[in-house]
């Protein structure tokens, strides 16, 4: 009964005063303290909790496509490293704060060698290519995603873009990630620029959010 008699008082107090100059200027006040106090919020959510990311080209085909928006969590790497088979969001060295989604092959201390096979067909003796990855000695398993990687597309020369290439090995770097992208002939990535610091992954990608008949989780 008490808050009942508050509130009518206080909307009896509003009515008469809803043409007063200073009352109009003390609620403006309050609406523009909530809409600044909604944006920051909104702005902690987006640089600390999460982010939505638009792809921007095919360097993870098919795992993600060009145009594809992805909500990218951040919580985890607070308390645990990434960890090879992440999709994450990473900084170049050198290209500011320009975003760019990639897979972790492998983490600090592990090393890693591109190589390539020949494979005959047994029914046209024709010859093809393929191409992989050991870390610490062993074949990576790509076995989830291997159909995304699209090995024969005439882009880049396989693993030749020059920070590793072919027959050659190296060692992640401490505080470091060595990242690439599934679409492994057409994507610019650690072979190029080098390993990825750990204050340069910005956050995990979970799923595609936009367009909604893309909807999925991705891994």
């Amino acid at each position: 009964m008490k808050n009942r008699n508050l509130n009518a008082t206080r909307q009896v107090c509003e009515k008469l005063h809803e043409k007063d100059k200073g009352f109009k200027s003390a609620s403006n006040i309050d609406f523009l303290i909530f809409i600044g106090g909604l944006l920051v919020a909104l702005f902690a959510v987006r640089a600390f909790l999460f982010e939505p990311v638009r792809v921007d080209g095919e360097s993870m085909l098919n795992t993600l496509y060009d145009g594809e928006r992805c909500v990218v969590e951040k919580v985890s790497y607070w308390f645990a490293k990434p960890k090879a088979g992440d999709i994450v969001i990473v900084h170049f060295p050198d290209r500011g704060s320009e975003s760019f989604v990639k897979r972790v092959v492998a983490t600090e201390g592990q090393t890693i060698e591109l190589e390539r096979e020949v494979v005959t067909d047994p029914k046209t003796n024709a010859e093809s290519f393929h191409n992989y990855i050991l870390v610490d000695g062993v074949r990576l398993d790509e076995s989830e995603y291997e159909a995304t990687m699209l090995l024969d597309q005439p882009a880049y020369s396989p693993w030749s873009i020059s920070y590793v290439s072919s027959g050659s090995t190296y060692v992640v770097p401490e505080g470091c990630v060595f990242v690439m992208g599934d679409h492994r002939t057409n994507s610019h990535d650690s072979r190029a620029v080098g390993p990825i610091p750990l204050d340069d992954v910005v956050g995990r990608v979970h799923g595609v959010l936009f367009p909604l008949s893309n909807m999925r989780k991705v891994r």
